[in-house]
């Protein structure tokens, strides 16, 4: 099947696509937020709802239950001959607070400027269905779908994927697979499509730190009194030296330099630092000296405060001195960093920074190890060729400053020689922020290069 072929899928999701995204709003409603205890229908009714897609489309499956969230498990056999594919995706979606912030309901999808707007729109129900309504089309322009396909789909992806790490370890030769695919990240640009070859990975952990038995009267003990805010404040101040690194010892021993080559690729990407910080309405963008903003983002070990509280926080005035203060810290990871003994470092770091009398609990979240992948591999230059028809233009190569969890467990797990990951949304999505979107367009052009990329693989 050569182009002219090529416009017959073209034409069927021009023609479909505005069911396509009704069913997409479908999904979108159901306000499936993993980190909830209390959401257990939302969470069935939303891996019931595309496991029933999927079935429609001819592929046998069921939900696996766990001790948190349901997992999707559907497959397509063909021919024993044929490539076999594992797409991977996740159903549940971040918290949508806070409410005042989002200019239409989270779970009531709404449509303006050319994009869809609701939780989960972009990470990941948006992306996750554009394989759906790309085999949909597929079948129907061609009467059949000549390709083993998998679907793996997990309710825990924004909680760490803990019950999904189980599953793979029971079920690898249900799972093994020629090609793996995910799209849970981004294009460069809203106009430049991507491949993203690599991810960082992440130690996330919380601090609890306490300084006296109880809150005091800042009239009565202030300049007396241990303040644990400025304790803490003062902790996580030290973490950074003034040029930007990380000054916790040992940090950097097992960092893999960014090679010539891969400084050859991230050198081509056209990015724009000046352009990006007026964006974020920042002066210049932040971060190590040394390294371009793109290498930072991309390639480069980075440490964040995701939250901190201490003391009172209501409204008007309390004037205390606080006895407890807490944090949120997360670190991003690069080859070869291990999370564990990231998470040791910090450890270690705390406690030899601490004031006498001062104490602090320090608390393991999760983790994930970084991955990079081959971007010499063959099924990486078809996706290339099925993008730039899909899509107009040629993808760039990158590696993601973000993380998911489950490429480097299933890297390493399973075995599969080539994992393809192809980010649909654009940076500007807002992905885990209120007024995540997800653009028309863009779910139009990647199902056609998926399209594309499914008659390649079966032609192979």
């Amino acid at each position: 099947m050569g182009i002219s072929g090529h416009a017959v899928f073209f034409e069927d999701i021009d023609r479909s696509l505005d069911r396509y995204m009704q069913e997409l709003c479908e999904f979108l409603r159901i306000p499936g937020v993993s980190a909830y205890s209390d959401s257990g229908d939302a969470m069935v009714r939303s891996a019931e709802w595309l496991l029933d897609k999927l079935r429609a489309l001819g592929f046998s499956g069921e939900l696996h239950g766990t001790e948190g969230w349901p997992i999707v498990l559907a497959r397509h056999e063909y021919d024993e001959s044929a490539p076999k594919l594992l797409i991977y995706g996740h159903y549940d979606v971040q918290p949508e607070v806070p409410l005042e912030e989002w200019s239409t309901p989270p779970f009531e999808p709404a449509f303006r400027d050319g994009a869809v707007f609701a939780r989960g729109a972009n990470d990941d129900k948006g992306q996750l269905y554009t394989y759906v309504k790309a085999l949909e089309t597929y079948k129907r322009a061609t009467g059949s779908i000549p390709l083993n396909v998998i679907f793996l789909v997990e309710g825990e992806e924004e909680i760490g994927s803990k019950n999904l790490m189980r599953f793979l370890a029971e079920n690898k030769e249900r799972l093994r697979s020629d090609v793996f695919f995910v799209s849970d990240s981004s294009m460069l640009s809203k106009d430049i499509p991507a491949i993203t070859y690599g991810f960082r990975g992440i130690v996330s952990f919380e601090i609890e730190l306490q300084t006296m038995s109880h809150d005091l009267h800042s009239g009565l003990f202030g300049g007396i009194g241990m303040n644990a805010a400025m304790v803490l404040t003062n902790l996580l101040a030290k973490m950074v030296d003034s040029d930007g690194r990380i000054a916790v010892p040992g940090f950097y021993d097992d960092v893999r330099p960014i090679g010539e080559r891969e400084r050859n690729l991230m050198a081509q990407v056209p990015y724009d630092e000046r352009a990006v910080a007026e964006s974020l309405h920042m002066p210049s963008l932040a971060g190590e000296r040394g390294y371009e903003a793109f290498e930072r983002k991309s390639a480069r070990p980075a440490l964040d405060i995701n939250g901190m509280w201490s003391g009172f926080t209501g409204e008007g005035s309390k004037t205390v001195i606080p006895a407890k203060a807490y944090a949120k810290i997360s670190s991003r990871l690069v080859p070869d960093q291990r999370p564990e003994a990231i998470f040791e470092r910090f450890e270690d770091f705390i406690a030899a920074n601490l004031p006498a009398g001062a104490k602090a609990y320090v608390r393991w979240q999760f983790g994930a190890m970084p991955v990079v992948t081959n971007v010499d591999d063959p099924n990486i230059r078809l996706a290339a060729e099925a993008i730039e028809e899909g899509f107009g233009m040629a993808p760039v190569f990158i590696r993601s400053g973000g993380t998911i969890h489950i490429i480097s467990e299933i890297k390493e797990s399973l075995k599969i020689p080539s994992m393809l990951i192809l980010g649909w949304g654009r940076p500007e999505n807002r992905s885990h922020s209120p007024n995540e979107r997800f653009y028309v367009d863009d779910f139009r052009k990647a199902a056609r290069s998926l399209c594309v990329l499914f008659e390649k693989l079966a032609k192979q």
